[in-house]
């Protein structure tokens, strides 16, 4: 039912979105908005201060009561989501606050009350202070030429424009820094170095995905070879693909090399009576490829030997990505052509 009423919603709020809102959004993406962080801060004469503006349990504490009075939809359907209420661990909770939990609306409902921030900042501030806002679903940054413009003139538009729909900022969270300092954006780090402008994988990020894969890993002491590639392949292709875009190549090797001291551990753990020439040959030097890469044989769909290989992350090439014009959405008429273009750009980008 709710996938009926977002498709009468969605065009109504893509219209009426801001043109820097990236999150959960039809044709736009994290790439987009990490674009976007690169055109407002990579010239010399960009914006040097950036305010990380982090809301406090927004999909829990948007107020019911503007979402039925602006929300252009049927108010009685709309007023059972927000009430129904939600079970976790056998108990019953009822909603007083937030957008429906678990609800595929609640999404737009969210981005439809966070919709205005762009001109609120504005409206508080000069062309001359530099401001850009760049947001993802609740997730948001803003940049300023001082700290004094993002403490005096856009921290308190922010505090006021949220307090309307009962949203607060994170003080814990929320914090405001140079460019030379960096900052971590939706598993980015972007900073300058000596005047230029790097965007890589956050080391938090890249840790916790370590960490998940040693892990996986480790939990599957007596699985196939077999089984536990395929178990690892996708994770590597989705992770590498997130962070293609970016500077990468470096952390990708560092990747790959990490994993394969933790194969090495499992190896050694499976078959601790045997030699490290015998695990080489039957783990990691491959009789195909003549180097060294985490490998099994096993069956295709021919029913022919083949070789299963683990995913090489320093092996993806590291591809720009076009970034979405900001005005862009799919139900504006004068924009198909342009979504034509780009989808074919994207089959060119992800084949060639």
């Amino acid at each position: 039912m709710q996938a009926l009423y977002l498709l009468a919603l969605e065009p109504v709020a893509e219209i009426t979105a801001d043109q820097h809102s990236y999150g959960f959004r039809p044709e736009r993406s994290v790439a987009d908005a990490i674009g976007q962080c690169f055109l407002d801060l990579a010239r010399k004469t960009s914006a040097q201060w950036i305010l990380e503006g982090d809301i406090k349990a927004c999909f829990d504490d948007i107020s019911h009561r503007w979402l039925m009075a602006n929300v252009l939809t049927d108010t009685n359907m709309l007023k059972q989501w927000l009430a129904a209420g939600y079970i976790e661990k056998a108990a019953f909770y009822e909603t007083q606050a937030g957008t429906p939990q678990g609800g595929i609306i609640s999404a737009a409902l969210a981005n439809m009350t966070l919709d205005g921030l762009e001109r609120v900042v504005s409206q508080a501030t000069a062309k001359t202070d530099k401001v850009n806002v760049v947001r993802y679903a609740d997730d948001f940054i803003i940049t300023g030429k001082s700290r004094e413009v993002l403490e005096q003139k856009v921290k308190p538009a922010v505090i006021a424009f949220l307090a309307v729909w009962g949203l607060t900022l994170s003080e814990e969270k929320t914090a405001i820094n140079h460019i030379d300092q960096g900052f971590d954006f939706l598993g980015f780090n972007v900073r300058k170095y000596n005047g230029k402008l790097l965007i890589k994988p956050a080391k938090k990020s890249v840790n916790a995905f370590l960490g998940a894969m040693r892990r996986l890993i480790k939990s599957n002491p007596t699985i196939k070879t077999e089984s536990l590639i395929r178990l690892l392949n996708p994770k590597l292709r989705g992770w590498s693909n997130y962070y293609r875009h970016v500077v990468s190549k470096r952390t990708f090797s560092k990747v790959d090399t990490a994993i394969f001291k933790t194969l090495c551990r499992w190896t050694r753990r499976r078959h601790p009576n045997r030699s490290a020439k015998w695990l080489r040959a039957k783990y990691f030097h491959h009789p195909a490829l003549g180097i060294w890469q985490f490998h099994t044989r096993t069956f295709g769909s021919d029913n022919r030997l083949v070789f299963l290989n683990l995913v090489g992350v320093a092996k993806m090439k590291i591809k720009r990505h076009i970034k979405i014009r900001a005005a862009a959405t799919p139900y504006d008429p004068a924009f198909v052509r342009y979504f034509e273009r780009r989808r074919k750009q994207r089959l060119l980008l992800n084949h060639g």
